[in-house]
């Protein structure tokens, strides 16, 4: 028979039953067991629990005071010199409570006992059974659930893909109708383009019009007005001579003056039609002409 290792059962010896750590300021209760301080203060603290040791589980008075084991603190502190204790807490598998080993489970708090917290108040009257029997029947509860929840998904999927494709139907007709809009813009611009060059065309030529009737009436009065100045100017010269000379060809003089018709620029205005110096910009107009095509 192989022969225990001293180390293991010196690092056994330094460990608390409660919370499988190392002794933290170990306490030593009637029955001869020990225990971290804070493991026995939140045991004795505990109001579901029957005051027993958790270990023997032989009843104590846990209200007498804690004496400290300086035995155990030195040992503890030899196994961390030795550094034979675990990098890390195996307390996977166990109730941080008491230190047992989960095997049960609680129905009415759905959660995992050890046999200790089983016979504690807080579980006593609950439905409790084996970890092996519940975890058989919530598999199959969990694997019912995975068909309506896959089925779901799928809906949800379906649902998830005709919203995309109203989305972007939606999103190409936006984007039809913007191409659709700047195109009737850009005609509309090109339209009124054209029809700027017309007008400045249209413009142009009635100012050349306008000079040209402007330059006619001009020259028609100037000559209008040396003609007077002339007979005005025979007139007076008429008038100066003698009885004789003033009278010898007064009809021809008076003749001339009956002669005189003053024609005014209204009757050579009169010659260029009206409509011809009338150009007026209707844009609601031709919008509606371009609408009409």
């Amino acid at each position: 028979m192989a022969a225990a290792d001293p180390r293991a059962e010196l690092l056994e010896e330094a460990t608390c039953s409660i919370c499988k750590e190392l002794f933290t300021d170990p306490v030593t209760l009637d029955c001869g067991h020990s225990f971290c301080l804070t493991c026995v203060t939140r045991f004795k603290a505990s109001e579901d629990l029957e005051k027993w040791c958790p270990e023997c589980r032989e009843r104590l008075d846990l209200e007498k005071e804690l004496k400290p084991s300086k035995r155990l603190s030195n040992m503890v502190e030899m196994v961390t010199k030795l550094d034979i204790a675990p990098r890390g807490p195996a307390t996977e598998g166990l109730c941080e409570e008491h230190g047992e080993r989960l095997q049960l489970f609680c129905e009415t708090d759905c959660g995992l006992l050890c046999v200790v917290c089983r016979e504690s108040r807080a579980h006593r009257e609950h439905r409790v059974t084996p970890m092996k029997e519940a975890e058989q029947e919530y598999k199959v509860k969990l694997q019912d659930w995975l068909c309506p929840l896959r089925e779901e998904i799928r809906y949800m999927l379906e649902s998830k893909l005709k919203e995309e494709e109203q989305y972007n139907t939606m999103r190409n007709k936006v984007r039809a109708e913007k191409q659709k809009i700047e195109s009737e813009i850009e005609q509309l611009r090109q339209l009124l383009r054209d029809k700027e060059q017309t007008l400045h065309r249209e413009l142009e030529e009635l100012e050349k019009k306008i000079t040209m009737v402007e330059n006619a009436n001009i020259s028609t009065l100037s000559n209008q007005i040396t003609s007077l100045n002339t007979l005005i100017a025979d007139l007076e010269k008429k008038c100066k001579e003698p009885a004789l000379d003033l009278l010898k060809d007064v009809r021809s003089a008076l003749d001339r003056c009956k002669k005189v018709k003053f024609q005014g620029p209204e009757s050579e205005m009169k010659k260029t039609k009206e409509k011809e110096f009338l150009i007026t910009l209707k844009p609601e107009k031709e919008m509606k002409k371009y609408k009409g095509k």
